[in-house]
């Protein structure tokens, strides 16, 4: 696109508009370091402001008569894409937004946010009026972050692999210790390390599932699926299982499923004679979901509510519902213990109103 010698932030010619004479708008869209834009009907420039003559080199008294539109700034690839957003815009009469790729005037591709919706006139749409978003500065971010993460991650699973070697090596020793001795406090303290050991191991294990947490975007998923798989991971041939009458869709971590894993892990380990485990749910007038876990085993007593999220508190590594909370705080997800000591666990997941969704029919 050629570069600009003249610039005139100002309407091109009079449209069906609830702005028509009123330079307010103008005056208020030149101060904004966004691009504002109106299209008529074809989707040709009505109106943008310095912004956009700054990015994209269009000045009014040479675009005048081509009447540039929208498709002149995007990207080739991505113009039928940009075509069917604004056909949506115009004919459901909505506001929305759709990410793409704006040509500057040297050929920079700037990856932005198109935020739009529909001017409506006396009798029909007149044409569709919107901001763009610059996003170059939150791309390199995401991108630097990406990098470092995929950094650390290496330097963690190199450590790992050596640490667990290392603690392969150590839990021989005991062995042999064991096996070589006739001392019964010899052999008493060599199970007392060789136990220690094993603890040391499986936080280290714990690290390689924690160390994924968050590093992939969230996504939505099956409530009912992720329930089956876990308790399909875990083996539970003696517990029966009832899962929800009615199925979601949840926004959440890639890890979800795991925090069925470990609920249904805990009742097993910690739940005494668990024989019956039901997931239901439930709306609430706020327009979030409650998920509700529960099992018939021994229960959980009043003072350790809270704790039992602690990092490290409860047996074995004390990870479990430390990682569960983790996991489900990433969008906004909360799990709270309301059961009864002897009447076995209940754990309510209460999922926001924007983190769910009815799943679609097949």
């Amino acid at each position: 696109m050629p570069p600009v010698r003249n610039t005139s932030g100002r309407r091109l010619h009079k449209q069906e508009s609830n702005h028509n004479g009123d330079t307010r708008f103008e005056d208020l869209a030149e101060l904004l370091p966004q691009i504002v834009f109106e299209l008529d009907e074809d989707l040709k420039f009505t109106f943008f402001n310095w912004s956009a003559i700054d990015i994209i080199g269009h000045a009014y008294d040479e675009q005048a008569e081509g009447r540039t539109g929208i498709f002149d700034i995007v990207r080739e690839s991505e113009r039928e894409k940009i075509r069917s957003f604004f056909a949506r815009i115009q004919q459901d009469v909505t506001s929305d937004h759709i990410a793409c790729s704006i040509i500057a005037h040297d050929g920079r591709e700037i990856p932005a946010i198109i935020y739009a919706s529909p001017i409506i006139g006396e009798k029909r749409i007149a044409g569709v009026h919107g901001v763009i978003v610059d996003i170059s500065e939150q791309v390199r971010l995401e991108k630097a972050l990406a990098l470092t993460n995929q950094k650390l991650n290496m330097m963690n699973s190199v450590t790992r692999h050596d640490v667990l070697n290392s603690i392969t090596g150590v839990l021989g020793l005991c062995d042999m210790l064991a096996a070589t001795t006739t001392d019964s406090d010899a052999k008493e303290l060599a199970s007392g390390i060789r136990d220690q050991v094993v603890r040391i191991k499986e936080q280290i294990l714990f690290t390689k599932d924690y160390q994924s947490v968050g590093v992939k975007a969230p996504q939505w998923q099956g409530l009912i699926q992720n329930i089956r798989d876990a308790a399909s991971a875990v083996g539970h041939e003696t517990i029966q299982i009832r899962l929800p009458e009615a199925d979601y869709e949840i926004y959440a971590d890639p890890l979800f499923g795991r925090a069925f894993y470990n609920l249904i892990d805990n009742s097993i380990r910690h739940g005494g004679p668990v024989r019956h485990i039901s997931v239901d749910t439930e709306t609430v007038p706020d327009g979030g979901l409650v998920i509700r876990y529960r099992d018939d085993g021994c229960g959980i007593p009043a003072g350790e509510k809270q704790k039992i999220f602690d990092q490290g508190y409860g047996k074995n590594t004390g990870f479990g519902l430390f990682f569960i909370r983790e996991v489900l705080a990433i969008t906004g997800l909360i799990i709270r213990e309301t059961g009864e000591v002897g009447k076995g666990v209940v754990f309510e997941i209460t999922v926001p109103k924007a983190a769910w969704r009815a799943e679609p029919a097949q």
